[in-house]
């Protein structure tokens, strides 16, 4: 997990809140160099990733940030569950499950259970800020 909560290019002095925004992404992925490249992209493509700080639970991030989205990467224990994407769901985010053939945990049955989408990674750009656009837009 990456320990800054937000990119730099979203300070105090940007038209964009350190903490919310309208399109907010939080990342959470037990990679932290794949967690910084969804975040990169997703901030090229024009959005505000976010990260849980290091002293905060999960649940409590999405609390803090309000995202519109959560990217959740498949091998990630406390977020890849049903008692953390239930909740999320209900706090009005979207959630896409990201996974690599270097995934070890098989999510089917949460996918089917919760009706959340999987991004499966490698992805060029162009089809990752679809991806993302359309489920912002659902």
């Amino acid at each position: 997990m990456h320990n800054r909560d937000s990119f730099s290019s979203y300070g105090p002095h940007s038209a964009v809140p350190n903490d919310v925004s309208r399109h907010a992404i939080l990342v959470f992925s037990s990679d932290a160099l794949a967690a910084a490249l969804l975040a990169a992209a997703a901030e090229l493509a024009g959005y505000a990733p976010h990260f849980a700080r290091t002293d905060e639970t999960a649940r409590s991030a999405v609390r803090r940030v309000r995202p519109r989205l959560v990217l959740i990467d498949v091998d990630h224990d406390e977020t890849c569950s049903d008692e953390f994407i239930g909740p999320a769901l209900m706090m009005q985010a979207r959630v896409l499950l990201v996974r690599s053939k270097r995934s070890h945990r098989d999510a089917s049955d949460l996918v089917e259970r919760l009706r959340v989408r999987v991004l499966d990674l490698p992805m060029d750009y162009g089809a990752l800020t679809r991806t993302l656009k359309e489920e912002l837009e659902r």
